[in-house]
C-alpha cells in the first residue's frame, strides 16, 4: 500500500498560523508515521524543504518505515525544484512540471492523509476528484484549524476527517 501524505509547507509557520504547539504538532506526526510503518505502507511525499511532508518523511524514516517515493518535478525549466528535499527519497518519480505534481500524487498512492491545510494541500485533495484511484483522504483533527467548506464536502464524498489515534484502526 502506498499512502500520500499532505500537508502544508513551512513546520514552524503552520503551527504559528493555527496555533497548534509545534511540539505537539511533531508528536502527533510521530505517532502517525510509526503506525504507517508498523503497516509495512510506503508514503509517497513531495517533501519541500522545511516542510510539513518532509518532516513526516524523516519521522516515518525514525519509526523503521521501508520506503518513501517522492515526487518531483525533475523537467519544470519555469520553477526549478531545488527546493525540493529528494535526498530523503528511496524512489524518485519524476512528474515533469509542478503542473503535474497533484496528479502524480494522487496516481501513485491508494489513499491520501492530510496533516495540516495549506494551498497545495488543497490541489491535492481536489485532484482525487478526477485523478488516480484515491478510495479515501483522511484529514487528521488534531492538524487542521477547521473543515472544508460543507459545499465542497459534499462534492468530495472520500474525505473523512478523523482523529490521529483512529488511523490505525483506519488501516486496518
Amino acid at each position: 500500500m502506498r499512502i500520500g501524505i499532505i500537508g502544508p509547507g513551512e513546520v514552524d509557520k503552520y503551527c504559528k498560523r493555527t496555533k497548534i504547539n509545534k511540539n505537539k504538532y511533531e508528536k502527533i506526526l510521530s505517532g502517525l508515521a510509526k503506525v504507517i510503518a508498523d503497516r509495512g505502507a510506503e508514503i509517497v511525499i513531495t517533501p519541500d524543504k522545511g516542510s510539513t511532508s518532509e518532516l513526516f518523511g524523516l519521522k516515518y524514516k525514525e519509526q523503521g518505515g521501508k520506503k518513501i517515493n517522492i515526487i518531483a518535478p525533475l523537467d519544470d525549466k519555469e520553477f526549478g525544484y531545488s527546493w525540493v528535499n529528494t535526498s530523503i527519497g528511496d524512489n524518485i518519480i519524476n512528474c515533469g512540471t509542478w503542473r503535474n505534481q497533484p496528479e502524480n500524487l494522487c496516481e501513485n498512492s491508494d489513499l491520501l492523509i492530510c496533516i495540516g491545510w495549506g494551498g497545495g494541500t488543497l490541489c491535492e485533495v481536489y485532484y482525487t476528484r478526477w485523478f488516480g484511484k484515491i478510495k479515501k483522504v483522511y484529514i487528521i483533527n488534531d492538524l487542521i484549524d477547521s473543515k472544508l467548506p460543507n459545499s465542497l464536502d459534499e462534492t468530495f464524498k472520500i474525505t473523512e476527517y478523523i482523529d490521529s489515534s483512529q488511523l490505525k484502526e483506519k488501516l486496518k
